[in-house]
């Protein structure tokens, strides 16, 4: 009933802003198997389309930044909800007629929602199927000709003869009007897509009657997979989800299609699947951890003319991001704003920002997050942002330390649910505001839009009110290791820009390994980065900085190995610093064999085949000739780097038969990347990226693998896969990971 009255369509207002507001009708639009809402201005013919896979959140009530600046024309709550969109920098803000109104499309968006989310692997390849099919459907004759076929085949990479399409055309065709219906098209991409690979591995363990009995399935798993504590009642309840046959399933066995289903899963992902839960240890002291951390959160675009926006905080937060920036200055009528200084960067209320960390900071992640306040306001502004932080956060805000007989910093899992304010802060035996020298990263002093560090920093007036909200991560000026031994605690924090925290890796890389043992190190993009491009994290990693700062707004390989290096413990944007970098003096720029943290690990990669492969954006035009590169990136000395042959016009199922396993020897693979990148190659320039996935050695599943591809922008390529054959050994022991 909810879903016809939603293709009936209803009337709304969407909302920008408190002087932008117009009527929309919005009404939901099936085809068979895909929906969309559709985004209608009244009066006008045009329309906008949303595809319902695109909404990855609805937001009721207040949830969006945006109603808190309607003031007084703020509408009821119960008739206000927000569409977040794939791509899109904005939520959809819309306002009902009536709560009932409000509520069948909220019910029902949800609904629509997760049914998407929870789709098995056969409904996903039938969705994909299907919107594939309509959109070659020119005529929307709901089939397709041998021309519109040939054409949709092309578009998918697959270099077919006139000849062969006509021959299983004529197989498929059953109502003979040389047209192909759906059903008719579903049978014969099932023929084009059938995988000869997981064939020939399916019959090294099915029965004679082609049948997979769950012993061997238990059998395949641990032998093939190193999946060591498989039981006979997991193999049954992995039948049970991943047969799509009624027949098999009922009784107990796993056809070719459920055993593909199952290879393709989570399950026979590359990534470990029980990594996508916490799984490691949380009660070390903060300075243990790797913490996903953006810098000038705030911003969209680029750092001199960007938008700022509230909206940037909630996306970092729900990529599970624990360290946000947030540069406070003066505005108007006593409300603190957030905004790059000196700059032609639009602003945002302090006060909304804190909201958004109260209702977001914990819903990616329930681990502690840290404000890094980069601090510009008089001291009247900072008693108005210090009652923001109290009144806001409430409890959630940490403003005594755990255990005041406390000698290290506390772990994450002590502070889960708890806000930290990173900054300044006056000394214990200061009754009432005081002078302290400004932030580090302020002290870059701006110079025709571009910072630049001065040498002599000036001080600023702090208030009390403001430095009792900072506890642990409390801001010191970097003079040197010895010195922070000497004068500072666990309580501290320096700030280095990449420049120079990258000078001291080089420079004295166990100094610094030593030091982030017990503090707290921030690293952030030099001022000259205005188009807001980052630096390579690793280096900083491999020295152990927890918090290596990046432009989160910026899509590139630098975001994307960060994402990689988050992606690991149910991405909760915490991750334990390996033993190596907990104890000892480990140098990883003079790293060798003989080295205490050596630990010498051999990684045999074979790519076995590739599936459904995009052509890159732009080449539209002509086949794909893929080849695949597989990089290490981690300490120098294990950098390295290997490819396969190419394969000619054929984007759609290429094999690499013939091709040698890769094999990579490590020294410290705990803190090093597998990245497999995805090449097309091309005689006449440069060659081009088709997709790629990175992830750390730690985190990598043994066996038969899929890789399933993205771009760097971090938006999955579904379907397109690389099906792999990895072997770890560790050569010290002789064993896997």
């Amino acid at each position: 009933m909810a879903l016809s009255e939603m293709e009936d369509g209803a009337y709304f207002v969407k909302v920008k802003s408190s002087r932008w507001r117009k009527t929309r009708h919005i009404q939901l639009s099936r085809d068979h198997l895909s929906m969309h809402v559709r985004h209608q201005s009244c009066g006008s013919k045009k329309h906008k389309l949303i595809d319902i896979k695109k909404l990855t959140e609805i937001r009721v009530g207040y949830q969006s930044p945006i109603w808190e600046n309607l003031g007084r024309k703020l509408p009821p709550s119960e008739l206000c909800f927000s569409l977040v969109i794939e791509d899109e920098n904005n939520p959809l803000n819309l306002v009902a007629v009536t709560p009932p109104s409000a509520q069948l499309w909220i019910k029902g968006l949800q609904h629509l929602n997760a049914n998407l989310e929870n789709l098995d692997m056969k409904g996903q390849q039938l969705l994909w199927t299907w919107e594939h099919f309509k959109a070659a459907d020119k005529d929307n004759s709901n089939s397709l000709s041998v021309k519109e076929v040939k054409k949709l085949l092309d578009k998918l990479n697959f270099a077919a003869t006139s000849k062969y399409v006509d021959k299983h055309l004529q197989e498929f065709d059953k109502s003979g009007d040389s047209h192909l219906s759906f059903e008719e098209f579903t049978d014969f991409f099932k023929k084009i897509t059938w995988r000869p690979e997981i064939e020939r591995l399916y019959k090294k363990y099915c029965d004679a009657d082609l049948k997979l009995q769950p012993k061997e399935l238990v059998r395949f798993l641990q032998n093939d997979q190193g999946m060591n504590d498989v039981t006979n009642k997991m193999a049954l309840e992995l039948i049970d989800k991943f047969e799509p046959d009624e027949e098999f399933q009922s009784k107990k066995v796993m056809s070719i299609y459920g055993f593909t289903y199952l290879l393709m899963s989570p399950v026979g992902d590359v990534f470990n699947h029980k990594h996508r839960q916490v799984v490691m240890d949380m009660t070390q002291p903060l300075s243990s951890y790797f913490i996903a951390s953006s810098h000038n959160t705030y911003l969209t675009h680029d750092q001199l003319f960007g938008k700022s926006s509230v909206e940037a905080y909630i996306r970092a937060l729900e990529k599970g991001c624990r360290c946000v920036e947030l540069d406070a200055w003066d505005g108007d009528d006593d409300e603190p704003i957030i905004y790059h200084g000196y700059t032609l960067t639009s602003k945002i209320k302090f006060a909304d920002v804190i909201e958004a960390v109260r209702d977001y900071g914990f819903k990616a992640s329930s681990y502690p997050v840290i404000l890094s306040l980069e601090n510009h306001c008089s001291v009247q502004q900072q008693n108005k942002m210090a009652e923001i932080l109290k009144n806001t956060l409430g409890s959630k805000l940490l403003t005594a330390p755990v255990d005041p007989q406390e000698n290290t910093l506390p772990s994450p899992e002590q502070l889960k649910g708890k806000v930290l304010v990173k900054g300044k802060r006056l000394p214990k035996e200061s009754e009432s505001d005081g002078e302290v020298s400004e932030e580090d990263e302020a002290a870059d002093v701006e110079e025709n839009g571009v910072k630049k560090h001065q040498k002599s920093k000036k001080n600023i007036k702090l208030s009390r009110a403001l430095s009792e909200c900072v506890v642990y991560a409390v801001s010191r000026h970097f003079n040197g290791f010895a010195d922070a031994e000497a004068r500072s605690d666990f309580h501290h924090i320096s700030s280095l820009n990449e420049d120079k925290a990258e000078g001291l890796a080089k420079s004295k890389p166990s100094d610094f390994v030593k030091h982030n043992q017990w503090q707290l190190v921030r690293i952030y993009p030099k001022g000259s980065r205005t188009n807001s491009s980052n630096y390579n994290p690793l280096s900083n990693w491999n020295v152990g900085c927890q918090i290596v700062a990046l432009n989160y707004q910026t899509e590139d390989e630098e975001t994307y190995l960060n994402q990689a290096r988050f992606r690991s413990n149910g991405e909760a944007g915490y991750v334990l610093k390996p033993p190596c970098l907990l104890e000892g003096n480990f140098d990883p720029i003079n790293i060798t064999k003989e080295s205490a943290a050596v630990d010498p690990t051999s990684v045999k990669v074979t790519v076995i085949s590739a599936q459904q492969l995009p052509k890159p954006p732009n080449n539209e035009n002509d086949v794909i000739d893929p080849y695949v590169v597989v990089s290490v990136f981690g300490v120098d000395a294990d950098r390295q780097s290997q490819k396969t042959s190419v394969i000619e016009d054929n984007g759609f199922n290429p094999m690499w038969m013939n091709d040698q396993p890769m094999e990579f020897n490590m020294l410290v693979p705990s803190l090093a990347f597998l990245e497999f990148k995805v090449m097309d190659k091309d005689s006449k320039g440069s060659n081009d990226l088709v997709g790629l996935y990175t992830v750390a050695v730690q985190d990598i599943a043994q066996g038969y693998r899929h890789v399933h591809l993205e771009t760097k922008g971090i938006k999955k390529l579904t379907p397109a896969t690389l099906f792999v054959h990895i072997e770890i050994e560790n050569k010290l022991s002789g064993t896997g990971f």
